[in-house]
């Protein structure tokens, strides 16, 4: 699939989307080591067809969020009455949020050691991308591209990151569950819950973003926009919660995501501010263990 991208071919992106999902579903059925050497094999199939510089891409996008989800999905404790409690769905998404921020980070640091400073360079590297794949369009349309984008634009890259992840991961488990091979049962999204930094370190970034200038700023900014997608998620999660079990459950849903394709901006912000009120009404009322939040 990702090769699929790599080489051009028709439905390149679409396909490429799913990579990481046979890679998901190996470790979520046989467990970590089993996707560990799923992608071994495939790094050197793409190191072959599209030469050895196509690996790293696939191992940052493909290969490190599958096995992190293998790792981190697959442990599990007994709780005192014997029953077995798995991790719990909202400390893998933190996981994986902390990962998309460790790769923002480590890009930012990358650019700022250019004469250019991080915010100019990514605008020189949109521009340079949209010379390659849209010469096509006016010079002026793209230099306003480049400006609408360039304030966000890591926050953008992390971000698809992130939710392709995320949709791959509850994807694979969906899979394997009906396959009858999963290891673990599958998670009651609907009772997500999401672990204390996440909130601390919004509201740190958030000042941060507020208070200071330049590059350190223009980081900051993109941080926020990256942790505020696990609050988005549990906005769509009690959204869930909240309609379960009504008679019009199906069309509460069905006209929430109707609006967060439609005004996608405006809906994902709702529905992060919806996050970010069940998260502090939540924080002391719990469950101890966190619980595997099977459903």
């Amino acid at each position: 699939m990702f090769l699929a991208l790599v080489k051009g071919m028709s439905l390149g992106a679409l396909l490429s989307y799913w990579a990481p999902l046979p890679l998901m579903m190996a470790g979520l059925a046989l467990g970590m080591a089993a996707s560990a050497i799923a992608g071994l094999v495939a790094i050197v199939a793409v190191a072959v067809v599209a030469g050895g510089f196509s690996a790293l891409p696939y191992v940052i996008s493909v290969m490190l969020p599958a096995l992190l989800v293998s790792n981190r999905a697959m442990l599990w404790h007994q709780a005192p009455d014997g029953s077995d409690v798995w991790y719990p769905p909202g400390l893998v998404l933190a996981w994986l949020t902390a990962a998309g921020l460790v790769l923002l980070l480590s890009g930012s640091a990358l650019l700022a050691g250019t004469p250019e400073g991080v915010q100019a360079s990514v605008a020189d590297l949109l521009s340079h991308m949209l010379d390659l794949i849209a010469a096509e369009l006016p010079a002026e349309t793209r230099k306003q591209l480049v400006e609408w984008w360039t304030p966000f634009f890591p926050a953008m890259v992390t971000g698809s990151w992130l939710m392709m992840t995320v949709v791959n991961a509850t994807g694979a488990q969906g899979l394997v569950t009906r396959l009858g091979r999963a290891r673990r049962p599958s998670p009651a999204y609907r009772e997500l819950m999401l672990p204390d930094w996440l909130g601390f370190g919004l509201a740190v970034m958030v000042m941060a973003a507020v208070l200071v200038r330049g590059d350190a700023g223009y980081v900051s900014t993109n941080v926020v926009i990256v942790l505020l997608i696990p609050f988005a998620l549990l906005g769509l999660a009690t959204i869930h919660r909240w309609a379960r079990g009504r008679p019009n459950a199906r069309l509460v849903l069905a006209a929430t995501y109707g609006v967060l394709i439609l005004a996608f901006g405006w809906a994902a912000a709702a529905a992060a501010g919806l996050g970010l009120v069940r998260f502090w009404t939540m924080r002391f009322r719990r469950p101890d263990s966190g619980g595997g939040m099977e459903g």
